[in-house]
């Protein structure tokens, strides 16, 4: 994940499809184990599990990760065309469905959580840009999307003005901008979308690594997109432990941040092998609806399960295989079935003269 379904040529790399679904697990557990229980929902209470996933959160600055180092593969050789067609493709007919799903699931059960329906938001968030509208999102899960597509804007340009295998040197600067402004600016928010940057030029530059090897200055970018994600996760941290009431650490965080780089350093070093086998792919490929489908239904499920008295471990074996299940038959029956409808539709209604670009 990215948190979009990878490109065919990403499934050749067995080792980012593994990392993908780890960090989705990490965020479902998150939601499923932590963040319930500490937002009015003490139904779902599972010590354990509160332990172990409370630092979930960071799989989405992984999956960022992923998407840099994903994207920079899925643009390599492409015109911005097609680059453009790759990404509708993969992302919108799985939103779209994932969206409509959910939407059935607030109508019967939104009143449980406070969350409810009508056309305007429903019609506002299959845009993926809810936020644009001044309009809920359907789940909670949306906001990262609105970050990935401005990342794949700025891919964008790099192809239309013919300079992608420029990025890399684009990069450097940047990545020097984004430490600066994490030593030097109190005033950044850490909600402020800027502070995700560093997480997809080291994707970018894991990438370059993978395809040529290390170079001083790659090594260099990744120091200072380290640093600068360090300093932002640990911004972080006061307004979680406010939000929760809970202690985060951040030495904790530090050592998360730290292996998701050293992983992706042997990834890129031809280091970290996965056998490149269905079940590994199959995994890969349900990240997206995975994390699409589960925060909301999830929330409404465990709700309803609160009321009928049902016992947590019935419920919460129940919930997990249901959203692995209900992201599987999404991924199975529309995946392929949604791009090649929506690849074939955008071949016929983009000018000739678009296409060349």
């Amino acid at each position: 994940m990215t948190l979009e379904s990878q490109p065919q040529n990403t499934q050749k790399i067995g080792a980012i499809n593994a990392l993908r679904f780890c960090a989705a697990l990490f965020v479902v557990f998150y939601h499923f184990g932590f963040a319930y229980f500490y937002r009015d929902l003490n139904y779902v209470n599972v010590p354990i599990l509160r332990y172990l996933f409370q630092y979930g959160y960071l799989g989405v600055d992984l999956f960022f990760i992923i998407s840099g180092f994903v994207i920079s593969l899925s643009a390599e050789n492409r015109t911005a065309y097609t680059f453009v067609k790759s990404r509708i493709g993969r992302l919108y007919p799985i939103f779209w469905v994932c969206a409509i799903i959910t939407t059935l699931f607030l109508l019967f059960g939104g009143d449980l959580i406070y969350s409810y329906m009508s056309w305007n938001r429903f019609l506002t968030n299959i845009t993926m840009f809810p936020n644009f509208f001044n309009t809920d999102p359907l789940d909670g899960t949306y906001w990262t999307l609105v970050i990935e597509m401005k990342f794949y804007f700025i891919i964008l340009l790099f192809l239309l003005f013919k300079q992608f295998k420029r990025i890399e040197k684009i990069a450097i600067p940047v990545s020097c901008i984004m430490l600066y402004v994490a030593i030097f600016d109190p005033n950044l928010s850490a909600e402020s979308q800027y502070v995700w940057i560093p997480n997809f030029i080291a994707g970018v530059i894991f990438y370059k690594i993978y395809k040529a090897g290390l170079t001083a200055p790659r090594i260099f970018t990744l120091c200072t997109t380290l640093i600068a994600t360090l300093l932002f996760t640990l911004k972080r941290v006061p307004y979680l432990s406010e939000g929760y009431g809970v202690a985060f650490k951040p030495s904790i965080i530090s050592l998360y941040i730290l292996l998701f780089y050293l992983f992706f350093l042997l990834l890129s070093l031809h280091k970290l092998n996965f056998p490149n086998n269905k079940y590994i792919n199959i995994l890969g490929l349900l990240t997206y609806p995975l994390y699409l489908l589960h925060q909301q239904i999830g929330r409404i499920l465990f709700t309803y399960a609160n009321i009928k008295n049902i016992p947590l471990w019935i419920s919460f074996i129940s919930i997990l295989f249901f959203v692995f299940g209900l992201s599987y038959i999404v991924h199975q029956l529309f995946e392929r079935r949604g791009k090649i409808i929506l690849d074939k539709t955008l071949d016929k209604i983009i000018p000739s003269s678009l296409k060349r670009l």
